[in-house]
């Protein structure tokens, strides 16, 4: 079963929040930005990792976390 969770990073907090409850598949990733709530999605593919489905959504400084989320994703999004 999989699960949501929040991890802090590089002074912003970033929430998880996942769209398949059985199985990791899927995240809504949301994070204060500038003052706004911005939303993105992390996506796993068929190596296993989990990516930014949509780069231009995501803000340009939280990009190069890419890797840094897939590991947050595998480590805390299911529980076992």
């Amino acid at each position: 079963m999989t699960t949501n969770f929040k991890i802090d990073f590089n002074d912003a907090e970033f929430e998880f929040i996942s769209m398949n409850r059985v199985k990791l598949q899927l995240f809504q990733v949301y994070v204060l930005h500038e003052g706004k709530k911005q939303r993105f999605h992390m996506q796993v593919n068929e190596q296993g990792t989990f990516y930014i489905t949509d780069m231009p959504v995501c803000p340009p400084i939280y990009r190069s976390l890419e890797s840094t989320f897939n590991d947050a994703i595998l480590k805390l999004g299911e529980v076992k």
